[in-house]
């Protein structure tokens, strides 16, 4: 093309348009040559560096999740980080030197302690039981009467000390904060978790050892304390009866085995000197029997340990129902609590108003709560009764004691 142009410019008869067609000839082959310089850069360096291929659908779609996943990865971990240092302060404590602690608030306990009733009972232990026993408790509690009717049962001599159940004033000394709770007076040692004490007195009933403190160790509890400072107490093996360490063990010789049947039998033919002599020696060995029941098998102590467990997780749980099923039956209910615990000689006449009317709504409100967290019949009185028929159905003609 230049050619033609170059020809073309020769047959033009002015000189001076020859010289400006002259010099756009050369400035249009300098732009071509600079153009074609860049081409064949452009080609060398594509020799060099060849372009990628074009990423596929299904190549970007996978970078899309693996990204998604990431992203949802780091702001999860973001969030459980931020979670875990807000309720930090809100996990609990678990309390390792509680024996320590406890001695502690127990050398702090009023002694002698405020008791406000004696039980005692005409006819002998079932069992040798030579510890005095002092019971922190709510007349109205049902784990209360629970313990009540166990000592009762084992004819065991107890003081009461009756707790109000608004100020607590009577066990602000204890750790542990419910009852009830007794203490062994003779060692200074404190017993909590109804289950725990009568599964405790149960095991030295069946094998007496030297200190009762032999006993206590077997039952380790997992004290555990909150932001607040609440402390909390668990006791994973309350339900089971426990054989202590031989050498803890306290051996009766035949000699003293005897003398404590004559005393027996001398105390029940003073009592019953106008019986019959058949009659003293029948009552005689009914008390020698009760003194040597036989070892329970394995399969009598799991049937114990289920039925015990039954009691506190499901039978306890229908009593409040059925007993403060209104607000005026509360009121009564805790009127009757007032005569039956002698509340009028214990308490003063304001504190006994606030346990009374203050207690019977809270218990009110317990009741309703209780109703609907256990699914319980809307009347209530049917799954009392579907308790007892369960009850009975099981255990029928055999021993339960």
């Amino acid at each position: 093309m230049s050619l033609c142009l170059i020809s073309t410019s020769r047959s033009v008869p002015s000189s001076l348009f020859r010289r400006s067609f002259l010099s756009f000839n050369l400035r249009l082959l300098s732009s071509n040559q600079y153009n074609n310089d860049i081409i064949q850069a452009e080609k060398q360096q594509l020799k060099i560096n060849p372009t990628t291929p074009k990423q596929s659908p299904r190549f970007r779609r996978y970078h899309y999740y693996l990204f998604s996943i990431a992203t949802g990865a780091l702001i999860g971990t973001i969030y459980a980080l931020r979670h875990v240092r807000k309720h930090e302060g809100n996990l609990p404590e678990y309390v390792t030197n509680v024996e320590l602690l406890e001695r502690k608030a127990i050398e702090t306990r009023p002694v002698p302690p405020p008791v406000t009733k004696h039980i005692t009972f005409d006819a002998l232990p079932r069992k040798n039981f030579p510890f005095n026993i002092t019971l922190y408790q709510y007349v109205t509690c049902p784990f209360c009467c629970k313990v009540r009717a166990y000592l009762n049962y084992n004819r065991i001599p107890y003081d009461i000390v009756e707790v109000n159940s608004v100020t607590h004033t009577e066990t602000k000394w204890s750790l542990y904060n419910k009852v009830p709770i007794v203490v062994i007076e003779n060692e200074q040692i404190q017993l909590n978790d109804s289950s725990m004490i009568i599964s405790a007195i149960e095991s030295y009933l069946r094998q007496p050892t030297k200190k009762f403190k032999n006993i206590i160790n077997l039952y380790e509890a997992i004290v555990q304390k909150d932001q607040k400072g609440n402390i909390s107490f668990n006791y994973p093996n309350r339900y089971f009866i426990f054989e202590p360490a031989v050498l803890d063990r306290l051996e009766t010789t035949n000699e003293e085995q005897q003398s404590t049947n004559n005393k027996q039998s001398k105390s029940f033919f003073a009592k019953l000197f106008s019986r019959s002599t058949a009659q003293s020696n029948n009552d005689s060995k009914i008390v020698q029997s009760e003194n040597t029941d036989k070892k329970k098998s394995d399969e009598e102590n799991e049937f114990e340990r289920q039925w015990r467990e039954w009691v506190d997780n499901k039978f306890v749980h229908v009593i409040s129902p059925n007993i403060y099923c209104t607000v005026g039956q509360s009121i009564s209910t805790f009127r009757w609590f007032s005569k039956a615990g002698d509340w009028e000689e214990i308490f003063p006449w304001y504190q006994r108003w606030i346990i009374v009317y203050l207690g019977a709504i809270v218990m009110r409100g317990v009741a309703i709560h209780l109703k609907k967290k256990y699914n319980l019949n809307d009347n209530v009185r049917i799954s009392l009764y579907e308790c007892g028929d369960e009850w009975v159905n099981t255990i029928g003609d055999k021993d339960f004691h």
